[in-house]
């Protein structure tokens, strides 16, 4: 499918969510799609031809899944996460080959990668029109990880980026990324970032130890060189450099220099110290200033300047359930509701309720709502909610979480 987009839109039954994909053709025959329509293919959402309009449309059955996007839209990815999730990818890509089926019609664009919210096992939406190939389909995925991956966890971040570029080289297989999903952690100080990317366990290679033992003989601009390439990594993931290494790393640099004029005599000799100090004086330019008058800070704030982002909610935001009373505070944006603790921001403890329920955005100053794919439906003001639509909140509005009733306030 090159030169047509692929249409996708949702819809919702009584007890289901769908995500409908328009056939590129009305006459459109191929082998794969009869194969997922005829078969329950391990790790493929269900799929089944239906009329619509005097249109036929394909129906992903997307009940109970989250878009990977959603689960991680306001919270990072821990490496066990991810190392989980790419598993479950990796066995979807084994399980299809038995159908004939190529991983190519993956779609891997983490708003469509449908996943369980409890231990993110994936169920992956194939599209027989519009392949591409698979390294094309990893590498999207993968960029979003290094981009949310936690950014407190220094050896995920490099273990994300060597999985990226696993990735991107043309010559990678399924075998590689495999290995790299069971294998212990890399620290991110044992690693080294060449300048043509490459990646060096300093603990296994030679070439570092090499370069440590003849660095008397780098200048300085060519060692200021590989500070730069060393810090590719740095500026991916935003890390910054610990001050108290680098002031070490500089006295190791000219106790280095020292000893290097003393053994060898090759290096400029160090300058002589003046027997009078004083002799070399700064001059005094303070009475060339001495009518201007002094700044005073007193009379504003100065101090550091706070970020008012889009997850700070105004106070008044609250959520009060109405057959208890219970008052919740929106704390923040997006702001998830379900029944499931580590996965949202209020939990209900309710078998109406659905794992991930709905989400509560700001849009434009506004405060919106949004059901997600929930089995048993939002409501506001006794009207439920259609599949993906975003209804705006106004003060008073009730809010039906399955059977469970809140007022906006």
């Amino acid at each position: 499918m090159d030169d047509k987009e692929l249409k996708l839109q949702y819809r919702k039954s009584m007890d289901h969510n769908y995500l409908v994909a328009e056939l590129p053709d009305e006459d459109y025959q191929d082998y794969r799609l009869e194969m997922i329509l005829e078969n329950n293919v391990p790790g493929l959402l269900r799929a089944s031809k239906r009329m619509n309009e005097g249109r036929e449309q394909i129906y992903y059955e997307i009940s109970s899944m989250q878009p990977l996007s959603r689960i991680f839209d306001h919270k990072e990815i821990k490496r066990s996460d991810a190392a989980a999730m790419l598993r479950g990818i990796i066995d979807v890509f084994k399980s299809i080959r038995e159908y004939m089926l190529s991983e190519g019609a993956l779609v891997l664009a983490p708003e469509y990668l449908f996943v369980d919210p409890e231990n993110l096992k994936p169920c992956l939406l194939f599209i027989p029109w519009d392949c591409a190939s698979m390294q094309e389909r990893l590498l999207a995925l993968t960029e979003y990880l290094m981009e949310h991956i936690d950014q407190n966890d220094a050896a995920a971040a490099m273990w994300t980026y060597r999985l990226y570029k696993a990735v991107k080289n043309e010559n990678c297989v399924l075998g590689d990324l495999e290995k790299m999903l069971t294998e212990q952690p890399v620290s991110a100080d044992s690693v080294e970032i060449c300048s043509d990317d490459r990646i060096i366990n300093r603990e296994t290679s030679v070439m570092p130890r090499i370069r440590e033992q003849t660095d008397i003989f780098i200048n300085e601009e060519e060692e200021e060189d590989n500070e730069r390439k060393q810090g590719l990594f740095t500026r991916i993931f935003g890390r910054s450099k610990d001050p108290q290494k680098k002031t070490e790393k500089k006295t190791a640099k000219k106790d280095r220099e020292k000893d290097t004029v003393k053994v060898l005599n090759s290096r400029k000799p160090a300058r002589e110290e003046h027997e009078d100090d004083q002799d070399i004086g700064i001059p005094d330019f303070s009475a060339a200033f001495s009518d201007m008058e002094p700044v005073n800070d007193s009379d504003g704030d100065y101090g550091k300047t706070v970020f008012i982002g889009q997850t700070d909610a105004p106070v008044e935001n609250l959520l009060v359930e109405k057959s208890k009373g219970k008052q919740y505070r929106i704390s923040n944006f997006p702001y998830t509701i379900g029944k499931v603790k580590n996965c949202v921001d209020l939990p209900i403890n309710d078998s109406s309720v659905s794992r991930i329920h709905a989400r509560i955005f700001m849009q434009n100053g506004h405060a919106y709502i949004q059901d997600c794919h929930s089995t048993n439906g939002t409501f506001i003001n006794g009207v439920q909610l259609e599949a993906e639509e975003q209804v705006m909140l106004e003060k008073e509005d009730e809010i039906g979480i399955g059977r469970v009733r809140f007022s906006y306030m």
